[in-house]
This record gives C-alpha cells, structure tokens and sequence, in this order.
C-alpha cells in the first residue's frame, strides 16, 4: 500500500490522538507510504467513513482508537474485500492486544504496510451487535451499567477499577443467568462468551478463544455472590479462574443467555460496552471480516 486512510477517532484516549498524526505520517513515509486521515466526527460518521471505504474496495483502513471504534468499522467492513488494520489508541485498546499489534501506534505502522490479510471470525446478536472480542453478563456487565459519570473523569481503566470498588462494598444481590448452548446451565453467577483470548488488556479470560474460528469460547461460573466474583476475577491474570472447581468451559458456535428469573433486567456487555438486557443470542455470522495482522505476528 503506498496511501490509504486512517480513520481517527478524536474522542479516544483523552484525545491525545490529533496531536499524534504527524508521528503516524513520518512513520509511513519511511516505508514509502501516506496516510490520508479521516477525522470522525460521531460514531454515526465513523460508520459513514467506514462504509465509504468498503464501497470504494479500498484494500486497507487503518483504525486509530480503542475498542468501540474497532468494532464500529469493523460492522461496515464485515463481508468487504477492505481489511482492517487496528492502531492502539483508546485506554486499553484490547483488540491491539489480541493481534499483537506493536504500541504506541507510531510504532505499529510499519509492522501494519508489511503485514498480511487474514479472515477473521465475528459474533453477531440477536439485538445486532457485532462481537469482536467478548460478550459477557455478570458482575463485570453490573459494574459497566452503574459506571459513576465522576468516574469516567479518570479514564477507562481507572474509572472501571473505581466502580468495582464501589459495587464489592455495596449491598444488593447479583444477577443470577441461564446460558443454553448444547446443553443448559441453570443458576449462573457468570459468563463470558469470547471470541478473542484477551479481556482487559492482556490477560486471557477466555483462554481457548481464537478470532479465526467458527466457535466461541464460553467460561461460566456457576458460583454466585461478591465473594465468588472476587476470586474469578484475581484469577484471570494467571489463568487459574478457569481451573475453579466451580468454571464450567466449552466451546459452541451458538449460545442463549437469559435471566434466570423472567422479571430480572439483567445487563451485557459487548467489547467493553454495555449493549443491552438479556435474553440475547450470539452466533458466528457467516461473513469474514479481513484483518490486518502485523509482520511479526
């Protein structure tokens, strides 16, 4: 590629990103390429500009966000012949991770030009939503929806980890769920539907996932209360959640979440988003989405 665009997602990160694009430029003009950068205005337009490349069959876009932008160009891309290049910019960035796409983004562009092509698998819900990494209900889904606007202030990471705080100490039961795919598990604490490994940043909360096949990981806890999530929670770093006596693992290429009582809202969340209340369906959607991976990947 010697000039294709990036799509740029002023609000990411603090909006550090705008002062970054003369890095990206020089970044590009050493392996003898330019970048046009489109600015996004709204979600909806980064949408537009996304759609407007796959109609123009441009053969690469760059994304320069985090995670919400990925999965919002992603959604016009999907069943292109455009792929999509991810250039870390948001708080966590947890697609970057995934595809070990090199940070900070300057650094990325180059091992994005000499990378190659590959299809990747999404999730699509019956509310509509594309999956990229993860679909999840349970306390993470709780601690997103009661997300403080104060909290916000500090960041994606930082606010999350405040919020959490704030629910272990406070009162209240948590949601309790059923998760059919073959077969049904009653009385969920729970679960994470993963399309990708990564969660939170690097670490693996559905191990066994892998974006480039027809499945998706399912790790549910059947365990219920602030306790149990705790631990689950500490265990994710090391992997040793899924080795609880009290995770259930498997892999299926449909799963139903519900609430376990028919008069309970319960939440979910979408590649670190809140989507909408359960019941919801996830299942592989027939089309790729192409990929841009790294050189050294």
């Amino acid at each position: 590629m010697t000039r294709g665009p990036v799509i740029l997602n002023p609000r990411a990160g603090g909006g550090r990103l705008l002062r970054g694009q003369e890095r990206l430029q020089a970044a590009a003009a050493e392996d003898g390429a330019e970048l046009d950068i489109w600015v996004s205005e709204s979600a909806s337009h980064t949408c537009e500009l996304a759609a407007k490349a796959a109609a123009e069959q441009i053969p690469l876009v760059l994304a320069y966000g985090g995670d919400g932008t990925y999965n919002a160009i992603a959604r016009e891309l999907l069943g292109s012949s455009t792929s999509m290049g991810v250039l870390p910019g948001g708080t966590t960035s947890v697609l970057a991770y995934e595809f070990d796409v090199p940070r900070p983004a300057w650094r990325a562009i180059g091992a994005l030009l000499s990378g190659e092509d590959r299809a990747m698998r999404v999730g699509r819900t019956s509310h509509d939503d594309i999956v990229l990494l993860m679909l999840s209900a349970g306390p993470d889904s709780r601690v997103l929806e009661r997300l403080k606007p104060a909290f916000k202030r500090f960041g994606g990471r930082v606010g999350v980890a405040l919020q959490a705080v704030v629910e272990a100490f406070s009162g209240g039961s948590l949601p309790r769920m059923r998760v059919r795919t073959r077969d049904v598990i009653d009385q969920v604490g729970w679960v994470i539907v993963g399309n990708s490994r990564c969660y939170g940043g690097r670490f693996c909360a559905t191990p066994g996932a892998d974006p480039f096949r027809d499945e998706f990981e399912v790790v549910t806890q059947r365990s219920r209360g602030r306790r149990a999530a705790m631990s689950f929670l500490a265990g994710i770093p090391n992997g040793r959640h899924v080795r609880r006596d009290d995770v259930v693992r498997e892999f299926a290429a449909r799963v139903r979440l519900e609430p376990a009582d028919s008069g309970e809202s319960v939440p979910y969340q979408v590649d670190g988003d809140i989507s909408g209340v359960l019941p919801v369906e996830v299942s592989i959607d027939p089309e790729p989405l192409w990929i841009r991976l790294p050189s050294s990947h």
